[in-house]
């Protein structure tokens, strides 16, 4: 989520501030359930690539629980992506062995936000 770039490209870094974030999140999840509605098959991928976004998409699914239960599977991942896509950033065990979950599951709205998920993910439910 962010600004776009150019016309194929959107800033995914870049800090912005709103009064209300609970009006972004409820406008990206109505963006996403109108976009799977189109394309029921697809599932929908949120990457924490910084602990600021991981808060932010963390805050967003609990703060929208109601209307995420409602209308998705939701799913969050661990350390898995990352470690596919840089093997060099990733939070490593006590003997420098990669730490992560290697499958995703089901979003756990209890977790707080000193844990975590890397990627968010949801879809339309059956």
């Amino acid at each position: 989520m962010g600004p776009p770039e150019g016309a194929e490209r959107i800033n995914d870094s870049i800090r912005l501030r709103h009064r209300d974030s609970s009006r972004v999140f409820s406008t990206a999840i109505l963006f996403a359930l109108t976009f799977l509605i189109d394309f029921p098959e697809t599932l929908i991928g949120l990457d924490g690539s910084d602990d600021l976004r991981a808060i932010l998409y963390h805050s967003m699914f609990i703060t929208n629980k109601r209307v995420m239960d409602e209308y998705f599977m939701t799913i969050g991942v661990d350390w898995y992506v990352k470690l596919l896509r840089n093997k060099t950033d990733i939070e490593r065990d006590y003997n420098g062995n990669p730490f992560f979950k290697p499958r995703p599951e089901a979003f756990d709205y209890t977790r707080n936000r000193h844990d975590l998920y890397r990627y968010y993910m949801f879809q339309l439910k059956d």
